[in-house]
């Protein structure tokens, strides 16, 4: 009678946690702003790079579950001098919060700025 009765309870517990994924919500998050800027310049030995990369990322106050990414690259390679100017700008908003808890966005810019002075004199 044990037997039956442990064989039985198991069932039930395999049967009953097969549904509760479905009952249970998508996992979820603030929103992220990701912003990736490569600036390389390859030029003379006697002239310079002048590399600027202006990043501006912003979210609404109760932004929800969304996201935005944008990438730039800019590569110079020359004797003389150069200017790379970059600037972006990204804004979410919206969603549904579940939660009601308000959390600032993640906001991730990567900036990498490669200056290379390996050209000789001309």
């Amino acid at each position: 009678m044990k037997l039956k009765l442990i064989v039985f309870s198991s069932l039930t517990i395999s049967a009953v946690s097969s549904f509760i994924p479905g009952l249970t919500h998508k996992a979820s998050a603030v929103c992220v702003l990701t912003d990736v800027g490569i600036q390389v310049a390859i030029h003379g030995r006697n002239s310079v790079a002048n590399q600027n990369n202006n990043v501006s990322q912003q979210a609404s106050k109760d932004c929800y579950n969304n996201t935005a990414t944008s990438t730039g690259v800019q590569v110079y390679t020359g004797a003389g001098s150069v200017n790379q100017n970059r600037n972006s700008s990204q804004y979410v908003s919206g969603g549904h919060n579940p939660t009601g808890i308000n959390m600032p966005a993640i906001k991730v810019p990567v900036n990498v700025q490669v200056d290379v002075p390996a050209y000789p004199k001309f």
